[in-house]
Protein backbone atom coordinates (compact mmCIF):
# COMPACT_ATOMS: atom_id res chain seq x y z
CA UNK A 1 0.00 0.00 0.00
CA UNK A 2 1.33 3.12 -0.89
CA UNK A 3 0.70 6.25 1.82
CA UNK A 4 -3.03 6.79 0.66
CA UNK A 5 -3.78 3.18 1.45
CA UNK A 6 -4.41 2.34 -2.52
CA UNK A 7 -2.20 -0.23 -4.21
CA UNK A 8 0.10 0.74 -6.73
CA UNK A 9 -0.33 -1.24 -10.04
CA UNK A 10 2.88 -3.85 -9.70
CA UNK A 11 1.44 -4.96 -6.41
CA UNK A 12 -2.24 -5.03 -7.60
CA UNK A 13 -0.50 -7.19 -10.26
CA UNK A 14 1.26 -9.78 -8.12
CA UNK A 15 -2.04 -10.00 -5.60
CA UNK A 16 -3.71 -10.94 -8.53
CA UNK A 17 -6.22 -7.97 -8.25
CA UNK A 18 -5.35 -7.26 -12.19
CA UNK A 19 -4.53 -9.66 -14.52
CA UNK A 20 -0.90 -8.87 -15.79
CA UNK A 21 -0.56 -6.47 -19.23
CA UNK A 22 0.23 -9.69 -21.69
CA UNK A 23 -2.94 -11.54 -20.20
CA UNK A 24 -4.50 -8.11 -21.36
CA UNK A 25 -2.88 -7.78 -24.93
CA UNK A 26 -0.59 -5.12 -24.27
CA UNK A 27 2.89 -4.64 -24.57
CA UNK A 28 5.29 -4.51 -21.56
CA UNK A 29 8.34 -2.43 -21.48
CA UNK A 30 11.03 -3.87 -19.58
CA UNK A 31 13.20 -0.18 -19.18
CA UNK A 32 11.43 2.92 -17.91
CA UNK A 33 11.80 5.72 -20.39
CA UNK A 34 13.85 7.93 -17.91
CA UNK A 35 14.76 7.61 -14.45
CA UNK A 36 15.51 10.41 -11.83
CA UNK A 37 13.53 13.10 -10.59
CA UNK A 38 10.12 13.19 -12.82
CA UNK A 39 6.61 12.56 -11.76
CA UNK A 40 3.50 11.59 -14.34
CA UNK A 41 0.08 10.76 -13.71
CA UNK A 42 -2.36 9.29 -15.99
CA UNK A 43 -4.08 11.93 -18.65
CA UNK A 44 -5.07 9.50 -21.29
CA UNK A 45 -7.75 11.42 -23.56
CA UNK A 46 -7.68 14.72 -21.93
CA UNK A 47 -8.36 17.76 -23.97
CA UNK A 48 -5.72 19.58 -26.15
CA UNK A 49 -5.50 22.61 -28.36
CA UNK A 50 -7.32 22.23 -31.68
CA UNK A 51 -10.02 19.37 -30.43
CA UNK A 52 -7.13 16.59 -29.94
CA UNK A 53 -7.33 13.72 -27.68
CA UNK A 54 -4.44 13.37 -25.80
CA UNK A 55 -3.08 10.34 -26.78
CA UNK A 56 0.29 9.27 -24.81
CA UNK A 57 1.88 9.64 -21.38
CA UNK A 58 3.47 13.47 -20.13
CA UNK A 59 6.40 12.68 -17.70
CA UNK A 60 7.61 15.43 -16.17
CA UNK A 61 11.49 16.16 -15.82
CA UNK A 62 13.97 18.85 -15.60
CA UNK A 63 15.96 19.08 -19.12
CA UNK A 64 18.22 17.77 -20.48
CA UNK A 65 17.59 14.13 -18.20
CA UNK A 66 18.39 10.97 -19.46
CA UNK A 67 15.79 9.01 -22.15
CA UNK A 68 15.91 5.43 -22.35
CA UNK A 69 14.84 2.69 -25.13
CA UNK A 70 12.10 0.95 -23.29
CA UNK A 71 12.87 -2.03 -25.48
CA UNK A 72 15.56 -3.26 -28.10
CA UNK A 73 14.24 -1.90 -31.34
CA UNK A 74 15.21 0.35 -34.20
CA UNK A 75 14.62 4.12 -34.76
CA UNK A 76 12.39 4.46 -37.70
CA UNK A 77 11.82 7.86 -38.01
CA UNK A 78 12.31 11.01 -36.58
CA UNK A 79 11.45 14.51 -36.09
CA UNK A 80 13.38 17.94 -35.85
CA UNK A 81 12.63 21.06 -33.77
CA UNK A 82 10.87 22.43 -36.39
CA UNK A 83 8.01 19.77 -35.49
CA UNK A 84 5.36 22.38 -34.01
CA UNK A 85 3.77 19.98 -32.16
CA UNK A 86 6.39 16.86 -31.35
CA UNK A 87 9.38 19.14 -31.66
CA UNK A 88 12.58 16.91 -31.19
CA UNK A 89 10.70 13.24 -31.69
CA UNK A 90 11.37 10.28 -33.05
CA UNK A 91 9.75 6.24 -33.16
CA UNK A 92 11.08 3.24 -31.48
CA UNK A 93 10.18 0.44 -33.22
CA UNK A 94 10.14 -3.39 -31.81
CA UNK A 95 10.43 -6.52 -33.82
CA UNK A 96 6.46 -7.26 -33.25
CA UNK A 97 5.92 -3.61 -35.36
CA UNK A 98 5.33 -2.20 -31.91
CA UNK A 99 6.38 1.28 -32.07
CA UNK A 100 7.19 3.74 -29.06
CA UNK A 101 6.87 7.44 -30.00
CA UNK A 102 9.45 9.93 -27.86
CA UNK A 103 8.14 13.66 -28.03
CA UNK A 104 9.24 17.04 -27.33
CA UNK A 105 13.57 16.03 -26.62
CA UNK A 106 16.07 18.60 -26.05
CA UNK A 107 18.41 16.76 -27.84
CA UNK A 108 18.75 12.99 -29.45
CA UNK A 109 22.42 11.12 -28.09
CA UNK A 110 25.07 10.83 -30.14
CA UNK A 111 24.66 8.48 -33.07
CA UNK A 112 21.09 8.25 -32.70
CA UNK A 113 19.28 8.57 -36.39
CA UNK A 114 16.72 6.91 -38.87
CA UNK A 115 17.93 3.32 -38.71
CA UNK A 116 20.23 3.00 -35.65
CA UNK A 117 19.73 0.11 -33.63
CA UNK A 118 19.24 0.44 -30.21
CA UNK A 119 18.71 -1.84 -26.83
CA UNK A 120 16.68 -1.63 -23.96
CA UNK A 121 18.00 0.69 -21.39
CA UNK A 122 19.99 2.44 -24.01
CA UNK A 123 20.30 6.32 -23.70
CA UNK A 124 18.53 7.71 -26.91
CA UNK A 125 17.97 11.11 -26.00
CA UNK A 126 17.75 14.22 -23.32
CA UNK A 127 14.49 15.43 -21.64
CA UNK A 128 13.38 18.92 -23.14
CA UNK A 129 10.34 21.12 -23.81
CA UNK A 130 10.53 21.48 -28.04
CA UNK A 131 7.47 21.91 -30.15
CA UNK A 132 4.30 22.35 -28.23
CA UNK A 133 5.60 21.61 -24.74
CA UNK A 134 4.25 25.21 -23.49
CA UNK A 135 7.72 25.42 -21.92
CA UNK A 136 7.32 22.88 -19.36
CA UNK A 137 10.40 20.25 -19.71
CA UNK A 138 8.38 16.90 -19.98
CA UNK A 139 8.55 13.95 -22.38
CA UNK A 140 5.37 12.62 -24.46
CA UNK A 141 5.47 9.32 -24.43
CA UNK A 142 3.06 6.83 -26.94
CA UNK A 143 2.97 3.29 -27.56
CA UNK A 144 1.06 1.82 -30.69
CA UNK A 145 0.67 -1.93 -30.42
CA UNK A 146 1.76 -3.53 -33.93
CA UNK A 147 2.12 -0.13 -35.35
CA UNK A 148 -1.64 0.91 -35.14
CA UNK A 149 -3.60 2.80 -33.01
CA UNK A 150 -2.16 4.43 -29.59
CA UNK A 151 -3.34 2.74 -26.33
CA UNK A 152 -3.51 4.27 -22.77
CA UNK A 153 0.51 4.23 -22.10
CA UNK A 154 0.02 5.21 -18.23
CA UNK A 155 -0.31 1.36 -17.38
CA UNK A 156 2.44 -0.31 -18.91
CA UNK A 157 5.06 2.74 -17.77
CA UNK A 158 3.72 2.77 -14.13
CA UNK A 159 4.46 -1.03 -14.35
CA UNK A 160 8.04 -0.07 -14.22
CA UNK A 161 7.99 3.59 -12.60
CA UNK A 162 11.96 4.25 -12.12
CA UNK A 163 10.91 8.21 -11.42
CA UNK A 164 13.00 8.33 -7.99
CA UNK A 165 15.65 5.89 -8.76
CA UNK A 166 18.71 7.96 -9.33
CA UNK A 167 21.40 5.48 -10.41
CA UNK A 168 22.12 5.91 -13.63
CA UNK A 169 21.39 2.57 -15.69
CA UNK A 170 24.79 0.88 -17.25
CA UNK A 171 24.66 1.42 -21.11
CA UNK A 172 24.51 -1.81 -23.51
Amino acid sequence: LNPTGAVDMPTAIALGVLPDLATLGLPQISVFPTQGRCSFVDSWHDKRSGGRLHIGVDIVGPRGLAIYAVTDGTITKMYGAESKLSGNAFRLTAADATYFFYAHLDSFAPGIAVGSAVKAGQIVGYMGSTGNAGGNSHLHFEIHPGGGDPVNPYPIVKAVDACHVTEVLPQP
